[in-house]
């Protein structure tokens, strides 16, 4: 563990690192290979996982500059975390495809104009 807790910068970084993961993990992957690949599946929910925390104790002045649904975020990491069995996968997917891109967008947008 560190001994000192990570800046703001530093823990929007690892939200955008998650991302990348993310997509690496994907990257060339059908929604059917989502589905049925375990390894896939449970790689991707960790870094959903990972980013919900980050954005769990992100400051709140710098998401209340940034509109999102940021409650859903930490909602669906506690889904993971919490009911990991409840978890649909094709809602997953639905979320990689359609909500993860505006996400990405806005955390780039905030590391660059919040971190210069």
């Amino acid at each position: 563990m560190r001994a000192e807790p990570i800046t703001e910068n530093e823990r929007w970084q690892r939200i955008q690192a998650a991302i990348v993961r993310l997509r690496s993990h994907l990257k060339g992957r059908t929604e059917k290979q989502f589905l049925t690949d375990g390894v896939l599946s449970d790689a991707v929910l960790m870094q959903f996982s990972v980013i919900g925390e980050e954005v769990r104790y992100a400051s709140e002045a710098v998401l209340a500059k940034h509109p999102y649904p940021w409650h859903q975020v930490r909602a669906f990491r506690n889904l993971i975390a919490h009911d990991y069995y409840g978890v649909r996968l094709p809602a997953v997917w639905a979320i990689v495809q359609h909500d993860l891109p505006p996400l990405e967008a806005l955390v780039g947008t905030i590391i660059n104009t919040e971190f210069p």
